[in-house]
């Protein structure tokens, strides 16, 4: 694991590139690359996930600001979803209007509506809607992996 801090300059720059959250430019950012993946430190909490050269929120994030759309999840889906497997369509409840291919959802169970999962949805939620079968949303981080893990003790 490797971990450094990002000037100012850098923070500037990524707060460009990203339209869902402002890194604080007077708080400690640093960047951490571990061969599971790269993600952005604010004071020392897991804020943004890179996955294919684009920034994501973190869980921690979304827990306390949530502009992502959402698909709900049975009950009977979260072991499998927070176990880092992909969301399956006859799993899902609800699709919240508006999804688009390829863009960030927050995957939420349909009892508490409790943030499971970050993940890219694989369709629109018109085309998702009409599906009966197989992969809707490709699971980037979920509850209890190692970014929402990161920096608790053991």
């Amino acid at each position: 694991m490797h971990k450094r801090s990002l000037p100012k300059r850098e923070v500037r720059d990524l707060n460009s590139k990203i339209s869902f959250l402002q890194l604080d430019v007077k708080a400690t950012i640093e960047v951490v690359e571990d061969t599971r993946g790269t993600i952005i430190l604010q004071e020392g909490e897991p804020v943004l996930l890179l996955h294919q050269d684009k920034w994501f929120p973190t869980l921690q994030t979304l827990n306390k600001n949530n502009p992502l759309k959402k698909i709900t999840v049975d009950m009977g889906a979260i072991p499998f979803v927070c176990s880092g497997a992909d969301v399956m369509r006859p799993g899902i409840k609800a699709i919240e209007g508006g999804v688009a291919k390829d863009s960030p959802v927050v995957v939420i169970d349909e009892k508490y509506g409790k943030l499971l999962a970050v993940g890219i949805s694989l369709f629109d939620s018109e085309e998702m809607g009409k599906m009966e079968r197989g992969k809707a949303v490709k699971n980037l981080h979920y509850a209890g992996d190692w970014i929402w893990n990161f920096g608790k003790q053991p």
